[in-house]
């Protein structure tokens, strides 16, 4: 995972997601893929900082991404049995 993506954000709903590519934005017929409700990425800082409509994100296996602002909320905490 690149260095600065560290807060964990889950899908409120089927999201969809764009490769990170400087100077191409988002748009609705050139998705890469969906993120499953639930699915969890992993964004540059909280919520609050955010800008504009849309954010970098880094998705396991998939690397960079682009997202959705509202199709994510803060990650659950994880609880361990330690």
């Amino acid at each position: 995972m690149p260095e600065g993506y560290y807060v964990p954000f889950s899908a409120v709903v089927d999201a969809p997601y764009w490769h990170y590519k400087f100077g191409q934005g988002p748009k609705a017929n050139n998705s890469a893929g969906i993120i499953p409700k639930g699915g969890l990425i992993h964004v540059q800082g909280p919520a609050g900082a955010w800008g504009g409509t849309h954010q970098s994100a880094y998705l396991m296996g998939v690397g960079r991404i682009i997202v959705k602002i509202g199709d994510f909320q803060p990650a659950p905490a994880v609880t361990t049995n330690s």
